[in-house]
């Protein structure tokens, strides 16, 4: 018996499968209920943004669900759009690291700009006394 329940022949399987996968995320793909059908139309349509450590995360955005809306069958497209929180970590060479189901956002600005000291990332406040709206 493998890793929670998973054989080695499974994630073997897995691995072969979906070519350019790591161990490590054929195990997360089998334990996160990823579909490898949507896994690979992410791969082609989605949105590549750098993670700053080397690597990239995809993910759907409007553009690659209208792109793939266009160039895919009607039934890719609505198991698409309702995975739409899928995403998938995918290194230097294009092998998938990692992949699952988002359940917050992505952060897109992670430049060190936005780090600089007196720089807050959260909403600045209004000023009670000068807010006309706060009794």
């Amino acid at each position: 018996m493998g890793y929670q329940g998973i054989t080695s022949s499974q994630i073997e399987g897995i691995y072969h499968a979906t070519t350019g996968m790591t161990k490590h995320a054929g195990i997360r793909v089998q334990q996160r209920g990823v579909n490898l059908e949507l896994l690979d139309r992410l791969l082609a349509y989605g949105r590549h943004e750098p993670d700053h450590k080397g690597c990239h995360v995809v993910t759907f955005d409007g553009k690659a669900l209208e792109d793939l809306s266009r160039f895919e069958p009607k039934a890719i497209s609505a198991k698409a759009t309702s995975s739409r929180n899928l995403y998938a970590v995918v290194d230097s060479d294009g092998v998938v690291v990692t992949a699952g189901h988002r359940f917050r956002r992505v952060p897109r600005d992670l430049s060190l700009s936005s780090f600089r000291p007196g720089r807050s990332r959260s909403p600045r406040s209004i000023n009670a006394a000068s807010n006309p709206f706060r009794h």
